[in-house]
């Protein structure tokens, strides 16, 4: 696996995500609509982990919460989803909170501040390894991120694997965990392939799919979607 990974934020970011949206992510963009139109928490409170701009959450879905409770260390992030998502939230009566702070610096705090609520991992948890390039440290994050959320409603969609590709690749739905070079291998698809260490985030039985995103012409991540009922 290579050992380098985009780094991503700041108004790059956004000007990337601008320009993108509605044609080169446009594909990857409505399978996370279509995967989440399948996750239906019990709950009308969201927290929302590092959802950015939220350039690829769809209205239909924030708005079947009453409350959603943002996290986010992107200062230019909560403008720019209001400017998205404000109106509609206002017309459905929901009610948003944004706090800009790391999520993955008080997860213990955060959860117990909201003990009722589901919570979104928003394309979020693979770039961890970018601020922390110790894989095995990522690695024990994600399994200890997935003992706090037990007995919690929870999903996430997060990079697994990212690297070249000119192919457009289809979707994959999964019954369970596939080893990375089992996974690249069904695609058939070479060239080196860099690890997001988020492979023992979702539980090793949890269903999944796998969205393809090209990310740039010539560059797709592999972005791994599942969920888990409390």
């Amino acid at each position: 696996m290579k050992s380098g990974a985009d780094r991503t934020g700041g108004l790059f970011w956004h000007m990337r995500a601008l320009v993108s949206r509605r044609s080169l992510w446009a594909p990857f963009r409505a399978g996370v609509e279509d995967w989440l139109a399948t996750w239906t928490p019990p709950c009308d409170e969201l927290l929302l982990v590092g959802p950015s701009a939220g350039w690829c959450l769809p209205d239909a879905f924030l708005k079947r919460f009453a409350r959603l409770q943002a996290f986010d260390i992107d200062p230019a992030a909560q403008p720019l989803f209001r400017l998205l998502h404000g109106g509609a939230l206002r017309r459905a009566g929901a009610e948003l909170t944004w706090t800009q702070a790391d999520f993955f610096a008080d997860i213990a705090g955060i959860l117990a501040a909201y003990p009722k609520a589901a919570i979104l991992f928003c394309n979020v948890a693979g770039q961890r390894c970018i601020q922390t390039p110790d894989a095995r440290l990522v690695e024990a994050e994600m399994l200890r991120l997935q003992l706090l959320l037990q007995g919690r409603c929870w999903a996430s969609f997060h990079d697994l694997l990212s690297g070249h590709a000119s192919l457009i690749l289809p979707q994959r739905r999964l019954a369970g965990r596939m080893q990375a070079r089992d996974l690249i291998a069904s695609y058939g698809i070479g060239g080196e392939w860099y690890d997001h260490s988020t492979g023992q985030l979702l539980p090793q039985g949890a269903p999944r799919r796998i969205l393809p995103w090209r990310f740039q012409r010539g560059r797709v991540h592999l972005i791994e979607a599942g969920w888990v009922e409390g």
